[in-house]
């Protein structure tokens, strides 16, 4: 059993009775994972009796690590799972919150890659789950690959002796070639020296003496060539390190920035509800309400405010093309206490080089 916090896993899925029983048997093969500590997983099917679907599902998607989006043509016909779901599985994709990976269940059109740029889709081979025969040999394909994801993405959190035997898998090796090749001189070089020293009968013990601190050395010199490789080999990248590098406290708030309005409900805000509609231009480039530490990109000139509120004092102009990340995330009602809608307010910082989108 894991140590670790689990991996959150969500199954973006079509309400289709063919998706669904193809997502249970996916289940099935990444069960292990599950008893191992692992991971843990959600879809919308464990939602309970009195619980809001939209709201509960919304909520799980934000808080997932690896979304799996269900490829087939169901969940490209349904307007939530395509226009909704995807984009805003995408937008956390994108800022790094979470790792997206399609899942091809059944054959459709390649146009479906176009909502999941630069993503790798599983199984590897291009093949939908369904072209395969038996469809246990797809899932234990893509059971596979989606552990070899996990392990790369929390390679730090999993023992670290992995990465020990990586490094010494590595290091034995060429020490001993190099031994094997030196032994003889070094077995020369020290009969030689203890001879002349009329040390004759210490010569063996010195000799395995001096022969044990040269292997030593050799060894060491070896290793240490392989250290610079210890953070690759534990997966952890140069930003990792220092954790304070993409932090939001690195990037300092200039303003608030009104960036659509949303239904007025007794739920509040939720992070990936839709924008609506308004006669005002699109500010940002995400059609949903982001979460914090994501990274927009101003599509019309805004004026910033010092306050999340209309009166407040106006601050620098935005200009379109300009990055931002979303620090912080609250609404407003609207003017009059009977409008349906609610003003989405964002704070935001320059990304200059510390975003990390």
């Amino acid at each position: 059993m894991s140590s670790t916090k689990p991996i959150n896993v969500f199954y973006c899925c079509s309400d289709s009775d063919k998706d669904e029983k193809l997502r249970n048997e996916l289940e099935k093969h990444l069960t292990i994972l599950q008893w191992e500590g692992i991971i843990t997983s959600w879809h919308p099917g464990m939602i309970g009796a009195g619980n809001e679907w939209e709201s509960e599902t919304y909520t799980q998607l934000m808080t997932a690590d690896i979304i799996l989006p269900l490829i087939s043509s169901d969940f490209i016909a349904s307007d939530n799972h395509w226009n909704v779901l995807a984009k805003l599985a995408m937008e956390r994709h994108n800022a790094r919150q979470a790792c997206v990976i399609p899942i091809r269940l059944r054959p459709v059109d390649n146009n479906w890659k176009l909502a999941f740029p630069n993503v790798k889709a599983l199984p590897s081979d291009e093949r939908a789950v369904t072209d395969w025969k038996p469809y246990d040999r797809a899932f234990k394909s893509i059971a596979e690959d989606i552990r070899k994801v996990i392990e790369k993405r929390t390679g730090s959190r999993f023992p670290i002796q992995h990465s020990l035997q990586d490094i010494g898998a590595g290091v034995i090796p060429v020490a001993s070639a190099f031994w094997k090749l030196t032994s003889a001189s070094i077995n020369i070089v020290a009969t030689t020296f203890l001879s002349s020293a009329g040390r004759l009968r210490y010569r063996k013990r010195s000799r395995a003496k001096l022969t044990a601190i040269t292997k030593t050395i050799i060894t060491v010199g070896i290793a240490s060539a392989f250290i610079p490789q210890l953070s690759n080999l534990l997966g952890i990248s140069s930003s990792e390190s220092n954790p304070t590098l993409n932090s939001t406290q690195q990037i300092i708030p200039i303003g608030w920035i009104q960036i659509g309005l949303v239904n007025k409900t007794s739920n509040g805000l939720i992070f990936g509800d839709p924008l609506l509609k308004t006669s005002d231009p699109q500010i940002i480039d995400s059609l949903l309400v982001p979460a914090p530490r994501t990274v927009v990109t101003i599509k019309h000139m805004v004026n910033l405010r010092k306050k999340k509120s209309p009166s407040s004092p106006l601050g620098d102009e935005l200009q379109p093309g300009e990055k931002l990340k979303i620090l912080e995330v609250d609404h407003l009602g609207e003017g009059s206490s009977n409008s349906p809608y609610m003003q989405v307010w964002a704070q935001v910082g320059k990304c200059n080089q510390i975003c990390d989108k």
